[in-house]
Formats: C-alpha cells, structure tokens, sequence
C-alpha cells in the first residue's frame, strides 16, 4: 500500500505563507489522489521562527502542534522557517529546530515523513527597496531564490543524522524553486494570462489565490511522488477569492511546474559557486582578556557536556529490588561491598534484577552538538541493557551503539546481569565520531573547549561539588578511573588537565569537612601537574556566611563548640580559612608568591560582614594573628537583580507584560523587556534602588575596593552576572518564569553586562567571574552565559568580547 493511502494526518507548522488557505487546498488534493480521509491541521503563528513555534505551540493559531505529534497520528509534518532566512538560521538555530520538531514526530511515530516547505523572501529584494530587517534585501529576488536553496537543503542534516531507521529522509517541498520556475514562465509568455510574478502575489510576499495554488501543487507532487496534472483547477467547493480563479490552462501549466520543481531540486546541497549561501555568522569567540567562569556542574542533564566519556557525567547508580524501581543506591551497594574501587558492580546483590544509571537526561532539544549516534563499551561478561531515548540500538564489537536525539527523558543504561567471575566493568560511551579521540587518550569535548578558549580564569566550585560536601578523607576523594564524576565531584587531576588545556587559571573550592590530610592532598597534585605559568586559587568551601548550604551551619556548631557562644560562624569560617590557606602556602613553598593565590571571601550585599572574616576577635584572642594575613585576595560577587523576581515586584512585572502583549501581540515582550532593562539598572519604575546595577557599582563595589586596598588584599569576583530569577512563591509563576528566562538573553542584556563588565574594570584589575559557563535555564535560575553549546546572545557576546574601554 502506497505512503498516501496511508495518510491519515498531515501537520504543518508555520506562518502566514501556510494559512489560512493552504491547508485545505491540500487535504483536498490529497482526497483526489487517494487519501480520502486525510486530515491536514495547521499550527500557525504569523512572522514566527521554527524556535517562537516551539516555545508557544499551546497559544498559536488551529492546534497545538506539539500536542498533536504526541498523539503518534501524525504522517507527516511539514516544517518551514520564518524569513529572512539567514537571521534565523544565524540567531534562531533553525536546524536545531527542525531537528527537535522531527525528534518529536519520530519519538511518537517513528515512520513520520517530515518535509521542509522551502518559502521566498521579499519580491522587493534587489530592487533598490528598503526592506526592514532584511540585510540581503539588496540581492535580486531569483538570485536569492537560488543562493537560498542550500540554505534550506542544509536545514534537514541535522535532523537527518539522528532520524530512526523506520523514517524515511527529511525531504524538501521546493515551493521557493517553483516561484522562480514560475517567474521566468511569466516572462517568457508560457503562464496563460501571468504576465509577470507579481499576477501571483497580493503584496511582495504573500501569494494570491493563484500563487497558492501552485504552492499546493508543489505540496501535493511531494507528498504524493505524483505529478499533480490532471487534478482541477478548482480544490474544494467553491473558489475562495476572485484572485484564486485558475483557468483550465492557467492550472496545466502551474501543474507542469510544481512537478518539474519536486523533479529536479535534489534532496541535499550541492556545491554551486555561483549560488552559494550567504555564510552563517560564527559562534563569538572570547577574545576578552580578564574573564573568567564558574563552571556548571557535572551530571546526567548538564547541557555543557563537558567530556568526550559521557559516562564520566552517569547518574549514580540505581539497583532494582524485585518489581520495583530502585531499592538500592550507590551508598548502599558499596556498603554491602558490591562494588569495587572504582564504582563498578562486582556482582548483583540478591533479590536485585538490574543496576541502573541515567545519561543524556531531558536535554534540551535544541541542545548542540549532543545528537548523533553512540558507542557504548565495556569490559566483562554479562547483559547490558539500553532503554529510553537510546534508539537504533545495535551490537557492535565490544558493546553496543545506538541513535540519539535530545528531548525529555534520559538513556537507560542497566545491567541486567553480571559475571562475578569476570564482572562488566571500564564501561564508557563517546560518540562513534569522536571515538578516535578518546581513545587516544583525549579528556574533554572539543564542542565546548572551543568555546571557553580564551578564558582566563575558571572556578571549580560546582565540579567540587563544593556545597553540602560530606567529603573529608583522601580514600574518598574522586578518582579519575571512577565509573561517574557526578557523585562526589571532578578529581583534581582533571581539573589540572582543563586548566593546562586552556590556558587558564584554576580555581579551588575545598570541602569544607576536609581533613588536613585532604586539603594537602589537593594541593600536591595541584603543585604538580599545573603547567609553569599558571596560578593556582585556593578558597576554603563556598559562601561559607550561606546558611542554605551545609557548611555555614557546620560552621556555626564549631564555632559554638569552640567559642561556647553563638553567631561566631564567621570567624570559624575565617579560622579554618586561614589553615587551609596556610597548608597550601607550605606545600607550593617558594614558589607560591608566584602560583599561588590564597582567596577568602565575604558577603558581599552586607557591607561590614568582612570585618568578622578579616579581623575575627575570637580568633586574634587565642593568640592567632589575624585572618587576613593568610590571604592574597578577598572576594566578593557582581550579581544584580533589582529583586525582579521577589513577590513585592510581582504585580509591576504583570502590569507590564499586560501592556506589552496588547501592544504588540506578535512581539508580546519587547515593551516590558525595555522596562525591565531600566528597572534592572537604577530601580527607576519602583523607586527601589537595591540589588540594581547601579547599586552594585556605586554602592557595594566600591565599598569592598576600600576594605581590600584597606588590607593589602586584592579585589577579586568569585561569582556575578545576573541573578534574575523568581524568588519564593513567584518561582512556581509560569508566566513571569517565561519572560525573565527570555529578559535574561535580549540585547537589553547584553548592554547592561557592557556596563557591569566597564564598572568592574574601574574597582579591580582582577578577572569577571561569571557564573556560569553552560547551563539550561530553568525556574530557578538562567545562571548559563550560553543555553547550549550551540547557542550565541547578546549576554555571552557582552562577556566574551568585554568592556572597551574599561
């Protein structure tokens, strides 16, 4: 039975060039090619990118699209991307986006055809027309049409590299080509009653009832693999507009076209020099000398993705008692003594079918760089089992391969059964492309080096699983050969390795139950391997003042047990500092006035707070020497937020994004983001100056350059950017979550990092440390410069670039 009878539901999603009229002309057609039944539904959000249709499906136009995938009755799914092109596929990440919509599609049905309906730009273009926000409105309409095709052929590689076997390849509908084919028709006489393209439009974009039916005919051709001739000239019951009469030759002929255009546009780009696309805008490389990244953590849902081993970023291990998920953690196992001293299962543990871990967890769909497909590998003897979002799974030698697409669930790695004799073991899992370079020894992912290359300082606090850390003993500590570096942190000697790699300067956040024997431990694998020129940063734990976190209150109780009185943890936090330090300093003996920087920190937004760190009393009345003599530098944070997020401000944020939305629904944040923006620098909407960017730089900062120039100290951020995110009650606020995701990557942005980088300059010759480098934005916090590895905004291009002049 042929693909159309088949048919029972065509999805498209796009814009004006598909509805309102397009999508009944089709399934019409369709009825008369033999797909009686078939439903053709449309998501249309007029002027939006793949990326805009994606983000608000539940609020377009006809159906949700996204909704109608899950539901598996699609067939097939026609994509098209907003124009101008080159902007989307620069800003939008358009490939990426086909990707995730056939992700979609394949994950419910995995026999889904998805089609790229390949559209046109402006017919002013080239004419001497301004044509706003279109760079390329300068070169003649059909040489764009040409010069674009690759553009839109490449739109379908990446989705065709992680598609499913049941799928057949993402196909063009080259209803672009066919308005050309048509052009020079007109101008050669052979379109009864067309004189000139323009008889087949009603403005410079939009096609007539005339110029839609040849769309529709490109789209049945390449739906169907029929030529469309012979179908009338009239699909449906009456003519929709007087424009949309087509004669009987009129229709022949855009018949003949439409064919001739599925017929001879190639499936891919071939390389055409006099036609080729106007390149993509590389991803912004930092070339700012003084910035520095707090790195984002290591686990299965990181979209930094950070090793070449995804292994190395695994869940903890999961067992399964009888029919239940899970019964046993990776605690528990190695207390019966069921792994080894690396974290590999020796055997299953009675009544336990199965020993799980997750990777690749509910990555973004438009996560870079993660699709593709999979070497799973292993030494040993016994059952591994993939599940999940690993598809096409396949034995290979040594293990096992499988396809992967990002999108919401995880891959399943189980051991279903285990040879204690010669028990599973040394497992890892690269991409089969990258195979050769881990192989070779090779540590990290080439995808993300490159783009930290170029930073000068990078902060491991997060890596080092820094807070809450139950770490305190050397036979604890994260090995390289661990089976996972999410469950206790990143050892130290790949940490080295990352700084030797790039050129930066580590930086060092010790637990802060570490014993002595630990904190030397540290440091001697750092004096070692750390390549000359590089200078390593020691800090005792992480916002040790933070009473969020373990550490402050562990402090406390010390300082309680020590001092018999309370609120002394800062001063304990001061003391422990200051051993820490000095245990580094003996360790890099002479050679620490040059490679090593001994760091404490403070709480930054409480100015005075320092002096319990600096001065500590309780500490100089034991007969110690006060703690800021065992420091180099004493840090502080850049963060702003103006407390946009807090329950106070909710009623303003709502307020503007009422405004915003009715003044232009296309574009339903811009206005409030200009808000926003403001309030974010100087408070000026509220009248509430705290926490803005202003405060921060002629407030806060300045306060600390005094303290630090006041003891000897250099001014150094070990953490800053922004901090927009909703604050209790308004965290769970889907509306306001959504605009300050959105507000924290805009030119807005940009610009007021631009300021905050300028400021920072003026009080310190001390790196920006921005927190983080890779991170997926979620309620609780856009804390990522980029989203993504694939991603580039005005945020990351603020930092990477810097401030000129600072």
């Amino acid at each position: 039975m042929s693909f159309v009878a088949l048919l029972a539901e065509v999805l498209f999603i796009g814009h004006s060039l598909v509805g309102p009229n397009l999508p009944p002309m089709v399934e019409a057609g369709l009825a008369l090619r033999g797909a009686a039944g078939a439903e053709v539904q449309a998501q249309i959000i007029n002027g939006a990118s793949l990326k805009y249709q994606w983000d608000n499906a539940a609020t377009a136009e006809g159906v949700d699209g996204k909704a109608a995938l899950a539901t598996g009755k699609v067939d097939a799914l026609i994509l098209t991307e907003a124009i101008p092109l080159a902007g989307q596929v620069e800003w939008a990440d358009s490939a990426g986006q086909v990707a995730a919509w056939a992700g979609l599609a394949w994950q419910s049905n995995p026999e889904t055809q998805v089609f790229i309906y390949e559209t046109w730009h402006s017919l002013k273009s080239g004419t001497g027309v301004t044509i706003p926000d279109d760079p390329g409105g300068d070169v003649p309409w059909l040489d764009r049409v040409q010069a674009d095709l690759p553009v839109w052929q490449g739109l379908t590689e990446a989705a065709n590299a992680a598609r499913p076997p049941a799928a057949p390849p993402v196909r063009l509908i080259p209803a672009g080509q066919a308005m050309a084919l048509a052009a020079k028709a007109a101008a050669a006489g052979d379109l009864p009653g067309i004189t000139r393209i323009e008889d087949l439009f009603t403005d410079d974009i939009h096609p007539n009832g005339r110029g839609t039916y040849l769309v529709a005919m490109v789209h049945l051709a390449a739906l169907t693999g029929q030529s469309p001739e012979g179908l009338p000239p009239m699909l449906g019951r009456r003519w929709q507009s007087r424009d949309a009469v087509v004669s009987d030759d009129l229709a022949r002929a855009l018949q003949r076209i439409a064919w001739q255009a599925v017929q001879e546009t190639p499936a891919r780009a071939t390389p055409a020099p006099a036609a080729a696309p106007a390149p993509q805008a590389a991803l912004t490389p930092i070339t700012n000398p003084s910035l520095g990244f707090g790195l984002s953590g290591v686990n299965d849902w990181s979209v930094q993705q950070p090793f070449l081993d995804v292994m190395k970023t695994a869940r903890p291990w999961t067992a399964h008692l009888g029919d239940q998920w899970g019964g046993m953690d990776h605690a528990a196992l190695a207390a019966g003594g069921w792994l080894d001293d690396s974290g590999w299962p020796k055997a299953l543990p009675p009544g336990v079918r199965g020993i799980t871990t997750l990777v690749l967890t509910d990555l973004p769909t438009d996560a870079g760089g993660v699709a593709g497909r999979y070497l799973l590998r292993w030494r040993g003897t016994g059952e591994v089992r993939l599940e999940g979002r690993a598809q096409d799974i396949r034995p290979e030698e040594g293990g096992l391969s499988f396809a992967y697409t990002p999108g919401e669930g995880a891959v399943l790695i189980t051991l279903a059964a285990i040879d204690p004799a010669d028990p599973i073991r040394g497992m890892t899992l690269v991409r089969t492309d990258r195979q050769a370079a881990l192989d070779a020894g090779q540590i990290f992912n080439p995808d993300w080096l490159n783009r930290l290359r170029g930073v000068r300082l990078i902060r491991f606090m997060d890596w080092m699983m820094t807070n809450d850390s139950p770490l305190a003993r050397i036979e604890d500590s994260p090995k390289p050969d661990d089976y996972t570096w999410a469950r206790v942190g990143v050892p130290p000697e790949i940490m080295v390795a990352l700084a030797n790699e790039l050129d930066a300067d580590p930086w060092f956040t010790l637990p802060h139950l570490a014993s002595d024997d630990l904190v030397r431990f540290y440091a001697e694998t750092v004096a070692d391997l750390l390549e000359p020129g590089r200078v390593a940063h020691v800090e005792f734990s992480n916002e040790v003042w933070n009473w969020q976190f373990a550490q402050a209150r562990w402090a406390e109780e010390q300082g309680k047990a020590r001092w018999g009185a309370e609120g002394t943890w800062l001063q304990f936090y001061a003391l422990r500092a200051a051993e820490v330090a000095g245990i580094w300093a003996e360790v890099f003996g002479p050679e620490a006035r040059d490679r090593l920087v001994r760091v404490v920190a403070t709480q930054t937004g409480v100015p005075g707070a320092e002096d319990a760190i600096l001065n500590a009393p309780l500490v100089v009345a034991e007969g110690r020497p006060a703690p800021k003599t065992a420091f180099d530098a004493y840090a502080v944070t850049g963060y702003f937020a103006a407390l946009l997020g807090s329950e106070a401000k909710r009623p303003m944020l709502q307020g503007w994004l009422r405004d915003s939305a009715a003044a232009n629904p296309a574009q339903p944040y811009a206005g409030a983001i200009i808000l926003a923006a403001e309030e974010l620098l100087d408070g000026r909407h509220s009248g509430l100056p705290e926490d803005t960017l202003q405060d921060l730089t002629t407030r806060i900062w300045p306060h600390h350059q005094a303290v630090a120039r006041a003891n000897g100290l250099r001014l150094m951020m070990y953490e800053g950017g922004s901090h927009v995110v909703g604050y209790g009650p308004v965290v769970d606020d889907d509306q306001i979550t959504a605009f300050l995701q959105a507000l924290n990557y805009t030119p807005e942005m940009g610009a007021l990092y631009g300021r905050l980088l300028t400021a920072w300059g003026k009080v310190a010759d001390t790196p920006f440390n921005a927190f983080v480098d890779v991170y997926r934005p979620t309620k609780w916090g856009s804390w990522g410069a980029l989203r993504h590895l694939g991603d580039d905004n005005p945020r990351w291009q603020a930092l990477a670039r810097g401030c000129d002049p600072c």
